[in-house]
């Protein structure tokens, strides 16, 4: 029972795959680039040029293909597809594909045995639900989370879920990762993260593993330090900001990375900064771009953002307050060979 207990006091499983499934799912836009979002669409209706907007929302993963991510200096690997299935059909494929038997942790007789031996009937109740929380624990081997226009599976394979000493290996297992930081400590990771599609109709998702020597503490920076990963040389950063996410990826003749900071600033600030730095820098304020955004301003509050171009690069700027006197700026860098 000490195995047990040590699951259900400290729910490393689940609280692992949520994690997983959180951090996919939170860049599962960056990784799996879709057709422009409705700020690009205002800028194409009104701005009438394709040149306004900006080149990575037009990037397009071809279905079947696996594909590579970096990720604060880990490796992310995901494949691409489309279905007719709306989201909880196909989330309800997985789970009866990797949800196995129903295991508990001991017969019947020898809960009643267990339970006979608590004198008082609180107490006995309390002990009832703690076991049948137990086996619900144990059995839980998936993270399933919906969303209204999007939905995620996950779970770890060990190869060993119909074994007796599935819970003690487990057990050993997450003292492990918990000292390493190391996915692979656990298993294979399964995950999959589908979004409604709805310029297509259906559902678009993909299916994504880390690599054996993806690192969960990469994720984690300590605080107002920079994350692993790096800048780009000519877009500096705001004064006194941190990194919190590096990612980048190659896309066939185009490559893309994006860059996540947050400081203490204003929103106005973290503009004036921009604005300046990358006219010292060599960009140029795309106009096309601009000139979109005026018009978006008819009919919306307009998106702090900025698309400035270099040498047939694109950098797309977005501000975002994202708490008192804290502001995160996303840059989101384009280059196609």
């Amino acid at each position: 029972m000490n195995v047990f207990r040590t699951l259900s006091a400290r729910g490393f499983r689940v609280v692992l795959i949520c994690v997983l499934v959180v951090g996919v799912f939170g860049f599962g836009h960056f990784m799996t680039p879709r057709p422009p979002t409705a700020a690009a669409e205002v800028y194409m209706d009104l701005g009438r040029a394709l040149e306004g907007v900006p080149a990575y929302m037009k990037t397009r993963v071809k279905d079947g293909d696996v594909n590579e991510v970096y990720l604060n200096g880990n490796t992310l690997y995901y494949t691409q597809y489309r279905s007719s299935k709306p989201i909880d059909t196909l989330l309800d494929y997985y789970e009866n594909m990797y949800k196995g038997d129903v295991r508990e942790v001991a017969d019947q007789a020898t809960k009643d045995r267990l339970l006979k031996t608590v004198k008082n009937a609180k107490d006995r109740a309390e002990h009832a639900r703690r076991i049948e929380e137990t086996e619900k624990l144990i059995n839980q081997r998936y993270v399933r989370l919906d969303g209204e226009k999007w939905g995620a599976f996950a779970t770890i394979v060990t190869g060993k879920e119909g074994e007796a000493e599935w819970s003690a290996d487990m057990k050993t297992r997450f003292e492990n990762f918990d000292k390493t930081g190391e996915v692979s400590a656990l298993g294979d990771a399964k995950i999959v993260v589908a979004f409604a599609d709805d310029a297509n109709g259906g559902t678009q998702y993909m299916n994504v593993w880390p690599d054996e020597n993806f690192n969960r503490k990469n994720m984690r920076p300590k605080r107002r330090q920079d994350g692993v990963g790096y800048d780009i040389e000519d877009i500096p950063r705001p004064r006194g900001s941190f990194r919190l996410i590096t990612f980048g990826q190659e896309l066939g003749d185009a490559d893309y990375s994006i860059h996540i900071y947050r400081g203490a600033s204003s929103i106005d600030q973290a503009e004036n900064h921009f604005l300046q730095a990358m006219e010292l820098e060599g960009w140029g304020l795309s106009q096309n771009f601009m000139a979109g955004r005026e018009k978006m301003e008819e009919q919306m509050d307009s998106p702090n953002t900025f698309l400035f171009l270099k040498d047939g690069r694109e950098a797309y700027i977005s501000l975002e307050e994202s708490a008192e006197n804290s502001v995160t700026s996303t840059v989101v860098v384009y280059h196609r060979t």
